[in-house]
């Protein structure tokens, strides 16, 4: 993998100030990987890795908790300190043209967002964690608390040589957005307690 260009900046939100580092694996905008950083001295750091969701996040559409997911994140990572690495990949990593004619089908045919995308011929969860696993390093990262339901995120961190401590990063579901949640339980492996798929 080569060596991506860095700039930082501080950043101010409403949780506090981070420092905000671009790492730029080229000038094509998902070649850019973001991450906030919290002071976390010398102890082990919290890590959220969350992809984009523009619908969710910007929209704040309530047909999933990706907003939910975006803002207890940096609420937890400010407080506690550690690392927020932000992917421009939406869609799971699929693309916004898949996740949007996803959406579609879910709105029309009723099918989840797993059948949805099985419809187009997409892969589930085609995201690859090599740059988020050079992220951690280029901060010494070895070990973490990594926020995540998501087992595959949880072994693409730790096929990069970082020991991983799950904290479960569940949301309450609400009736708008279950039948997707269910979905990622049940047919994505997700560890969601209210869908009897948790450890």
């Amino acid at each position: 993998m080569s060596l991506p260009e860095i700039a930082k900046s501080p950043l101010n939100t409403k949780f506090g100030t981070f420092d905000l580092y671009d790492f730029a694996w080229s000038q094509n905008e998902q070649d850019n990987v973001l991450a906030l950083v919290s002071d976390y001295g010398d102890g082990i750091p919290l890590v959220r890795v969350q992809s984009a969701c523009y619908t969710g996040e910007i929209f704040e559409s309530t047909d999933c908790d990706c907003h939910w997911q975006l803002e207890t994140a940096l609420h937890r990572i400010q407080e506690e300190g550690g690392i927020f690495i932000y992917m421009l990949c939406d869609g799971r990593g699929a693309g916004l043209l898949t996740k949007i004619r996803g959406m579609n089908i879910t709105a029309t045919q009723g099918l989840d967002t797993a059948d949805a995308y099985k419809a187009l011929g997409s892969p589930l969860d085609p995201r690859q964690y090599e740059r988020a696993g050079f992220i951690l390093k280029h901060f010494g990262i070895t070990r973490c608390r990594l926020l995540t339901n998501n087992p595959r995120k949880i072994n693409g961190i730790e096929s990069e040589g970082i020991l991983v401590e799950r904290i479960a990063h569940m949301s309450k579901p609400t009736p708008a957005n279950e039948a997707y949640l269910r979905s990622k339980a049940m047919k994505l492996g997700h560890l969601m307690k209210p869908f009897g798929t948790d450890d």
